[in-house]
């Protein structure tokens, strides 16, 4: 069976992407933004419209999620849990899937990253990425996504074709 991943870097702005594990330097990626502007109510059922659809367009076998961020303000926190709750709704009732939780430490820690910068910049250089294209500002939150998904497959699903140990260190390659 094909294994394929949704990878979800939950906020107001989620990245997203997905892959299957057999075709393993092809993503596909993208946004999911709510409107500021709206009640909080409308921007989750917006969220969980959207999710809705990349489920169902991708119909994943595994499903990771970033955990949420304690080191941010109460307000920031508790909507931040709200996006997470709802995310693992949706893909226990539609993919009936219960969501790994990966937290952002483990990530950076599997890229050898000291901070999101350090790791977007890692991650647009192993995908070979225009930077007049990609940048920091606007494309960190798939990124982040993309990074979860590549540590996700080589730690828990144990596909070892992104890292390879060596005796200097790690080798990356996709």
């Amino acid at each position: 069976m094909m294994q394929r991943v949704l990878s979800l870097d939950i906020a107001t702005t989620t990245g997203w992407a997905f892959n299957f594990v057999q075709t393993i330097d092809k993503f596909e990626y993208g946004l999911i933004k709510t409107n500021p502007k709206h009640s909080e109510g409308k921007r989750l059922a917006y969220f969980r419209k959207e999710l809705i659809k990349l489920i169902s367009k991708f119909n994943p076998t595994h499903v990771v999620i970033e955990d949420i961020y304690s080191g941010i303000n109460v307000k920031t926190l508790k909507l931040l849990a709200k996006y997470a709750g709802v995310a693992q709704e949706c893909c226990v009732s539609f993919a009936n899937i219960d969501p790994y939780i990966i937290h952002t430490s483990t990530v950076k820690a599997y890229f050898k990253a000291k901070n999101k910068r350090q790791l977007f910049d890692f991650a647009v250089t192993l995908l070979n990425w225009d930077t007049n294209v990609i940048n920091f500002k606007n494309h960190n939150d798939i990124v982040d996504s993309i990074c979860q998904l590549i540590c996700y497959c080589d730690k828990v699903l144990g596909v070892k074709k992104y890292r390879e140990e060596k005796d200097y260190g790690y080798l990356y390659k996709l």
